[in-house]
């Protein structure tokens, strides 16, 4: 226990008992509304379990069920301090970005790649109209963009409705380049668009704003990152 801390929002006391499945009947207690536990896992700290239950945050529970936290674990090795909740989170994002199947995504490769990401878009978003006027400058660089879809206001709005007439356009990749400068575009519609699928993912994966870049090793960029700047995120 000495060598690590937590970092914590909530602690409270609570009279959970120590097996799984009474944990599950106890900590459900606590969740937000509609929320399923997903799974309790183990932690590195002794009898400390980590309780997912749709969100990629986890709660943590002690064992025999007296404390819960809400927060991140952080561990410390000699000089260096290590987030055990982001990197596990991170993780979980890996699985979930390489999931997206690579036809839905609209994608603006490098001739060079020596780096994917996929960012999070939504053609109304005036951050996002930046970062895409600036597409040769990230792929010179090495860098593909591929873009799913986060229309902010959610579904049924008009940024949606842009975004699946863009999705399902015979050309996507001139589509949304037109949608974000403001161009007018003949929409066009088909059962097949990913848009809706791709805004439950993003929630998921906790975006809740655009643009928001994740590298395909799952660690997330939240906002307009430059195209020099976020080289060298990739490369840390």
């Amino acid at each position: 226990m000495k060598n690590l801390f937590i970092s914590f929002i909530f602690i409270f006391s609570a009279s959970l008992p120590s097996s799984e499945e009474q944990i599950k009947n106890s900590i459900k207690n606590i969740l937000p509304d509609g929320a399923n536990i997903e799974s309790i896992e183990p932690t590195p700290i002794k009898d400390m379990f980590a309780v997912y239950y749709g969100d990629l945050q986890p709660i943590y529970v002690t064992k025999d069920g007296s404390f819960f936290i809400y927060g991140d674990i952080y561990h410390i090795n000699n000089n260096s301090i290590s987030n055990v909740t982001e990197d596990s989170i991170s993780e979980k994002r890996k699985f979930i970005l390489n999931n997206i199947p690579s036809n839905e995504l609209i994608s603006f490769k490098s001739d060079n790649e020596k780096f994917s990401v996929i960012v999070f878009t939504d053609v109304d978003c005036g951050y996002c109209r930046k970062l895409h006027n600036q597409i040769e400058e990230y792929n010179k660089l090495g860098i593909s963009i591929h873009y799913a879809a986060f229309p902010r206001s959610g579904m049924g709005t008009s940024a949606f409705t842009k975004m699946v007439g863009a999705w399902c356009s015979e050309n996507p990749k001139d589509s949304i380049s037109k949608l974000k400068n403001n161009k007018n575009l003949d929409l066009s519609f088909c059962d097949t668009q990913p848009v809706s699928k791709q805004y439950i993912i993003g929630q998921k994966l906790g975006v809740n704003g655009t643009p928001a870049i994740f590298s395909m090793d799952g660690v997330m960029f939240p906002g307009y990152v430059e195209p020099e700047e976020l080289l060298l995120k990739l490369k840390s």
